[in-house]
């Protein structure tokens, strides 16, 4: 387990911060990516725009300069805006799109014949909005988090045999801030078991996707079975 490395990008905050944090407890050796907030205790922080067009690569070679192998990549840094179709311009559409599906794919890209070396695997952080059930006025949001879904099936037949590719599917699990108390409770109503979950059941998840080998192209929900009452209004 000493010997085994992740890379998980957007680790500075909330979710990915919680993978990354669970798989060094573990006894991975973690690289860090982050956009802005830098995460300490990691064995490399590395700073990179996944947005732009050229962040991937960047990311991938500053991970090559410091790492001679990767086992494990785990995909979570993400944008997520509420914006009904009236304010959803090309610029919005874009900058969803850009970070949430295109950043893995070209990250995947650059980084495969390390992973596929290792025999190793990668985990894509979905979302039950967009990856599983449609969500009014996060249309562009969801658009991209049901492109990486797909992205994550196609990369999986791509890399076979020597690479596997899955995808975990979060539902509410770390509340946004702004959300009132009374949207909390609604929401929380709308979840089979009851209860929102936590950023470390999702970090859990993607534990269990790492070490099963004969799993691949599939998207886990971790979201209390919120998915199984369809759409969000």
């Amino acid at each position: 387990m000493a010997d085994r490395i992740a890379l998980v990008t957007g680790a500075g905050v909330r979710v990915g911060e919680a993978i990354a944090r669970a798989l060094a407890k573990d006894g991975w050796t973690v690289a860090a990516h982050y956009r802005t907030h830098r995460p300490r205790g990691f064995a490399s922080a590395l700073q990179a725009d996944l947005a732009a067009a050229d962040g991937p690569a960047q990311l991938a070679a500053a991970f090559r300069a410091r790492h001679r192998r990767l086992d494990l990549l785990v995909n979570s840094a993400s944008v997520f805006d509420a914006l009904p179709l009236a304010g959803t311009d090309a610029a919005a559409f874009d900058s969803q799109m850009d970070l949430n599906a295109r950043a893995p794919l070209l990250l995947v890209r650059a980084l495969a014949p390390l992973l596929a070396r290792a025999r190793g695997s990668v985990v894509n952080v979905i979302d039950v909005g967009g990856g599983l059930v449609p969500w009014k006025g996060y249309a562009a949001y969801a658009a991209s988090k049901a492109a990486l879904a797909r992205l994550t099936e196609c990369l999986a037949l791509e890399l076979a045999p020597r690479v596997r590719v899955n995808g975990v599917a979060p539902g509410t699990v770390l509340w946004p801030e702004r959300y009132p108390a009374a949207q909390r409770r609604g929401l929380t109503a709308r979840i089979p078991l009851r209860r929102p979950g936590t950023p470390e059941d999702v970090a859990a998840a993607v534990r269990y996707l790492a070490d099963a080998p004969f799993v691949t192209g599939a998207v886990l929900p971790v979201d209390g079975g919120r998915h199984l009452s369809g759409r969000a209004g």
